[in-house]
């Protein structure tokens, strides 16, 4: 009476679709440019395949991680210049 249709098949996604060279050089351009790292991330976890969303996380903490370091290192480096600028005024 009803049509019986196969259950559907899941997706076959290949182990290693990244090259390591490739992922280093991400997680480098996350690090060192905290805005890219954050766009590729977003592009890369939007994608079905775990290994993309697993690269997009990675990416996307690697840049968030990149901006809070640079974000502490600005405060601490301009507080300290302002104590050394009044050391050496007073001497």
């Amino acid at each position: 009476m009803y049509q019986q249709y196969p259950p559907p098949q899941p997706a076959y996604y290949p182990q290693q679709q990244y090259s390591g060279c490739l992922k280093a050089f991400l997680y480098v351009l996350s690090f060192l440019i905290p805005i890219a790292g954050v766009i590729i991330g977003i592009v890369f976890i939007s994608r079905p395949d775990p290994e993309s969303k697993g690269l997009g996380q990675a990416c996307l903490i690697v840049g968030i991680v990149s901006f809070v370091l640079w974000c502490c290192l600005s405060i601490v480096f301009g507080i300290s210049s302002g104590f050394l600028a009044a050391l050496l005024e007073n001497m």
